[in-house]
């Protein structure tokens, strides 16, 4: 019996290119001879709602076609689900948004032809998740994310770019902006972050979790990670100012910045990040507000299909 996939496609992802490119990706999915079901992520969280629903109605093959906010989603109602175990669940990507960071560690190319082909060969990983736990309206909240969490400036960041992809800016470059514009408005607090129990309380700039090497449109802030060891890579930036950042701007995309004497790596299964009027923080750029937040990894609980030839899983991204 022939297999069949569920598509959710997310028409906001790309600033519209979701939307602008639909007939293009569903045409070459058929073309590839894929037999699936279509459904359309009409608003924040649904993809979380229409992949219960798939995994509910018998599906444990999807293909997300969105950006890593639509994979976040999607991951998201993998764990929330009690149907099945998580790993059940296999999950490709045809990538359509802004950053699509995930997609530079597993090798998934960034063109939907190449996509299809990767998703048409079907080879798979299990790689890890990172669970997010905060209290949010008197309420205690959990999360998910496949690729990178950040806290303090890299949240500001990423709520600062989302506002820009809300007003129709594309490209690369709304990142840059977001990050100039964020600096300008940012102070570093003192900032308590526990790493395996080890303590750290000092002024904090930056606090970021990789699984995956990527975030913030290709920035390698975690050149360590690799998504299937059951530990986050852990990159803080203490106190820097503009000249340092402006110093460390190329070594962002090279992973380069992290020999810098104010930038610290660790590797760590669980985590607590806090501070006195909080933090704020965000998963695969989705927004989580200011809180306190314990994080902890569970292991290659996730199969996504890859690319071995491209996968980028040691050191600064050399296969």
């Amino acid at each position: 019996m022939k297999k069949k996939w569920f598509v959710i496609l997310n028409p906001h992802a790309g600033s519209g290119r979701g939307n602008k490119d639909r007939v293009e990706i569903l045409k070459k999915l058929s073309k590839a001879k894929f037999l699936y079901e279509l459904a359309i992520s009409e608003y924040p969280k649904h993809t979380i709602q229409l992949t219960i629903q798939a995994i509910e109605k018998g599906f444990r093959n999807l293909i997300v076609a969105g950006g890593d906010g639509t994979l976040n989603e999607a991951v998201n109602g993998i764990f929330s689900q009690t149907v099945c175990p998580p790993e059940e669940i296999t999950i490709g990507m045809i990538p359509v948004g802004t950053g699509n960071d995930w997609i530079k560690t597993f090798g998934i190319p960034n063109y939907y032809k190449d996509a299809i082909r990767i998703l048409k060969h079907g080879k798979t990983m299990r790689q890890d998740v990172g669970r997010i736990t905060f209290t949010e309206n008197d309420s205690t909240k959990t999360c998910y994310f496949a690729n990178m969490a950040g806290f303090g400036f890299d949240a500001m960041v990423a709520a600062k770019t989302n506002r820009l992809k809300d007003k129709g800016r594309k490209g690369i470059t709304l990142y840059l902006q977001a990050l100039g514009s964020s600096f300008l408005n940012f102070q570093t607090a003192k900032t308590c972050v526990v790493i395996d129990g080890q303590e750290i309380d000092e002024l904090i700039f930056s606090v970021s979790l990789g699984i995956g090497k990527f975030n913030g449109g290709g920035m390698m802030q975690a050149p360590g990670a690799i998504p299937d060891n059951g530990l986050f890579q852990v990159t803080i930036i203490r106190k820097i100012g503009l000249f340092g950042i402006l110093r460390n701007l190329a070594g962002l995309y090279s992973g380069e910045f992290v020999k810098d004497r104010r930038v610290s790596t660790y590797q760590a299964r669980k985590i607590s990040i806090s501070s006195v009027h909080n933090i704020a923080g965000e998963a695969d750029g989705e927004i989580l507000g200011d809180n306190k937040f314990e994080i902890d990894i569970i292991s290659q609980k996730l199969t996504v299909i890859f690319n071995p030839e491209k996968y980028l899983k040691f050191g600064s991204g050399k296969a």
